[in-house]
């Protein structure tokens, strides 16, 4: 049976390559102006972001895979993990081409999903927005930007900002919590952000009848960023938005 590793390097969509000498896109060059201004080529934090960081990526398109342990631990239980299906859906390229992505997730017959920890709560995104999973890299701080916003920093030239999904949903953290270890990269048009969470969970090939669609009625806090629900054994686990979760970051 697969494993985890096994199916996201069949699964994921291939990052860029490159060292960082490619020109920003208009997206990522509104959303510096935004948070660090007209100009922002010439502050430290455009100077900072001019340089890529380095990056250990954890899964990704490659099959590289490196075993964490203890609390930084990926999980590769067979349990909830997938074979591939062996055809591409075309989201991924829906994606890029700013088509409307959540339709095209309810008109799936299957929806391979990735689940990942946020504080003590689990959450999903579909696998075919994700570009990579990450070590957490450092960040540029920006001082004009919303809480939930960690920074941004440089990925093989593309400029990514990063959430701190646990504030931006509201998930209280205990003090002396547990840090968030891992950064899942999701690319929406011509722009791509980092997910901070806490450890990769699973994945998932869950029909549509395992899913359930409109639940903003069904929970509270931040259900604008909540696409669905998949049940899975005695288990249910919120499939975030990504087209939203852009919205609310960009705001442009």
């Amino acid at each position: 049976m697969k494993t985890l590793e096994n199916s996201f390097e069949r699964d994921v969509t291939l990052p860029e390559s490159g060292g960082g000498s490619r020109e920003f896109t208009d997206p990522e060059r509104a959303f510096l102006e935004k948070y660090v201004g007209t100009g922002w080529e010439n502050t430290p934090e455009g100077r900072a972001l001019s340089r890529p960081v380095t990056a250990e990526r954890v899964m990704g398109p490659d099959g590289g895979f490196q075993a964490a342990t203890g609390k930084d631990a990926v999980s590769t239980d067979d349990a909830g993990a997938t074979a591939p299906l062996g055809t591409d859906s075309g989201l991924a390229a829906k994606a890029v081409s700013g088509e409307d992505v959540e339709a095209g997730l309810i008109a799936e017959e299957e929806l391979r999903l990735v689940s990942f920890h946020v504080s003590d709560q689990v959450f999903a995104v579909p696998i075919m927005l994700v570009q990579e999973v990450l070590r957490a890299v450092p960040a540029t701080k920006l001082p004009a930007a919303p809480p939930f916003l960690a920074g941004v920093t440089n990925l093989r030239g593309r400029i990514t900002p990063l959430v701190d999904l646990a504030q931006l949903l509201g998930i209280p953290v205990a003090g002396g919590g547990q840090a968030d270890n891992f950064l899942i990269v999701c690319r929406l048009r011509d722009l791509q952000i980092g997910l901070l969470v806490r450890a990769i969970d699973t994945m998932y090939k869950a029909p549509q009848g395992d899913i359930e669609w409109n639940i903003e009625s069904k929970i509270g806090v931040s259900a604008d960023l909540m696409a669905g629900l998949l049940k899975t054994g005695d288990r249910l686990i919120t499939i975030l938005s990504v087209s939203r979760l852009f919205q609310k970051v960009l705001k442009i």
